[in-house]
């Protein structure tokens, strides 16, 4: 901050020394163009974007002066105006017109600025402002020869031209700018639905697996129980085989829906809750249309979600519904709100709210509608599905 006054007081310098000692624009033009970019890139943003912000900003207020001195110049022919005079309104009209383009750029840098990324190419927009300058300069220095064959006006005109082009290609350049970031999160929500499908197909199998040695250990441990009880008939060694296999049975999966990759997705979530917290009654709703991996995206981020919410609260409960009503399948979630949701943003710190989005783009691949709301202390998820 301590640089920024002397780094304009010599921006400042340059541009009147410069023009003073060469009178000649070639020179000119480089050099202040030059330094206002240093000066943006080493005391304001070091950001690309910024940089192409300065070289459009550059080339608008050359522009911009260019129309203030020659629509001067186009008066003086049409009115008498003597040298004081025409002084004046040249120092008016640059003034007015360099306003007038700041605060356009401003306006439009406020309300569509980019975020500069990596990946964000701004080689070829540059180039748009620096060739109109260019072309704005040798109109300039053209001299007599083609004032006096096509007067002042054209060359006001030409500026303005200049200007329109460079206000479209910044928009042409924004759009595509929001096309690459939409581009860029479409891919990180798909990368996202992919890891989590591998996950509950990996998952699927370790299930499938256990189920295998679990029933292999219930056989042996049934041989041993009955051969226990034709020795002794002891009611210790009874107990002792009802605990082994409640906790063998706490392993296996518990059907809450005939959907498979669901089941194994509500037995991976529930499990983090104790067993009179969670609530699930999916028997009413068919959901074998959904996708395997849509049922994971779904169902994943919203319990996710849901369990987030409930960390340290020994209140906390969760309730899951799915019916079919009439030509329509509705399925609703809802438990105690943690306060923190906000319709369009993530409530978790550092978190790019990819989540719900996730949730809402797979429900309507279904002409599905999801809502969202938290009411009197209770945040509930209704997604409803139209039939075939």
């Amino acid at each position: 901050m301590i640089l920024i006054c002397p780094a304009w007081g010599i921006y400042t310098a340059l541009s009147i020394l410069i023009p003073t000692l060469w009178l000649n624009d070639g020179i000119t033009m480089p050099v202040m163009a030059a330094s206002y970019l240093l000066i943006i890139w080493f005391l304001y943003h070091r950001s690309r974007t910024w940089l192409l912000y300065g070289v459009i900003f550059n080339m608008m207020i050359y522009a911009a002066q260019a129309i203030g001195i020659y629509l001067a110049a186009y008066l003086e022919t049409e009115i008498s105006m003597n040298l004081h005079t025409l002084t004046y309104a040249i120092a008016v009209l640059k003034a007015i017109f360099m306003t007038a383009v700041t605060l356009m750029l401003r306006m439009i840098v406020q309300k569509r600025q980019v975020s500069d990324r990596k990946d964000l190419k701004i080689r070829g927009m540059i180039l748009i402002p620096s060739f109109s300058m260019i072309l704005i300069f040798l109109y300039c220095i053209s001299g007599n020869a083609f004032f006096e064959k096509y007067g002042y006006g054209w060359v006001i005109v030409f500026c303005i031209l200049f200007l329109v082009i460079n206000f479209y290609c910044l928009y042409v350049w924004y759009d595509l700018a929001e096309n690459r970031e939409l581009k860029h999160r479409l891919e990180l929500i798909h990368q996202q639905n992919e890891l989590k499908h591998q996950y509950y197909e990996d998952l699927e199998k370790n299930y499938n697996n256990s189920r295998k040695i679990i029933h292999d250990i219930r056989n042996h441990l049934n041989i041993l129980e009955q051969s226990s009880k034709m020795k002794d008939g002891s009611e210790e060694n009874t107990a002792y085989f009802q605990d082994v296999h409640g906790m063998l049975n706490s392993l296996g999966l518990k059907f809450y829906t005939d959907n498979k990759i669901l089941n194994i997705v509500l037995n991976d979530k529930l499990k983090k809750l104790d067993q009179e917290q969670a609530e699930c009654s999916l028997g009413g709703a068919d959901l074998g249309f959904l996708a395997d991996i849509d049922v994971t995206t779904i169902f994943a981020n919203l319990l996710d979600n849901a369990i987030e919410a409930g960390e340290g609260r020994e209140d906390f409960w969760l309730k899951i519904r799915g019916d079919r009503i009439q030509d329509f399948t509705v399925v609703k979630l809802w438990n105690p709100s943690s306060g923190g949701y906000q319709p369009g943003r993530s409530g978790k710190t550092g978190h790019e709210g990819l989540g719900l989005e996730n949730v809402r783009h797979a429900v309507e691949k279904y002409q599905g509608e999801l809502e969202l709301e938290e009411k009197a202390g209770i945040f509930s998820v209704t997604m409803v599905f139209p039939g075939k």
